[in-house]
């Protein structure tokens, strides 16, 4: 099992995301953009070879991606209704995801065989997947499906979730307070608006 980094896509790394292995040693480039139909995101071998491919073939509140393999389409994934857990099909593969759009930790099976694991990790300061891959021969592909699911995670994360405050509980006795209880922040209903 070798494990693969990919950094969270946002504002600081649009275009092109080197991805890593556990050695720091850069194994595959993640190039490409989403969000509107005929969208894609390629996987390439260091060496610029095109190695896979996800495409956007329709979008909405359920977009669709179709997944190409050395320029063969190989599956297809679409996002679904699911409130905590999510279970996901990869069409043609017969790949099943279950996973959390909130937490972003997912797993892929093939019937009763793992895939892949992904969990986000916090490496020097910045937000990464760690994909956990069984077979070298599956990454760039997996690297597409992760950087699906990375997508979805982000959209759900932004407006899902509500923001929540740490307040001050109690003062200790060696004057540390404690920020253990958490609490939503409620509005002021005393305050007058202008």
């Amino acid at each position: 099992m070798r494990k693969l980094y990919v950094r969270h896509q946002d504002a600081s790394n649009k275009g092109a995301t080197v991805v890593r292995d556990d050695h720091n040693n850069a194994c595959y480039l993640l190039v490409g953009k989403w969000g509107i139909r005929h969208d894609a995101l390629s996987v390439y071998a260091i060496d610029g070879h095109l190695l896979a491919e996800i495409k956007q073939t329709s979008v909405g509140i359920f977009p669709k991606f179709d997944i190409f393999f050395n320029g063969q389409k190989v599956g297809s994934i679409s996002k679904t209704c699911g409130f905590v857990h999510e279970f996901m099909y990869v069409k043609t593969l017969k790949w099943f995801i279950t996973g959390n759009l909130r937490t972003g930790r997912h797993h892929v099976y093939n019937g009763g065989q793992s895939i892949m694991t992904v969990t986000p990790v916090n490496l020097n300061g910045a937000l990464y997947n760690e994909l956990s891959i069984n077979r070298q021969s599956t990454e760039p592909v997996c690297i597409c499906v992760a950087a699906i699911l990375d997508h979805w995670f982000r959209g759900s994360s932004k407006s899902g979730l509500k923001k929540r405050t740490s307040i001050p509980g109690w003062r200790l006795s060696n004057g540390e307070t404690s920020f253990n209880n958490i609490h939503e922040k409620k509005p002021n209903k005393n305050k007058l608006t202008e």
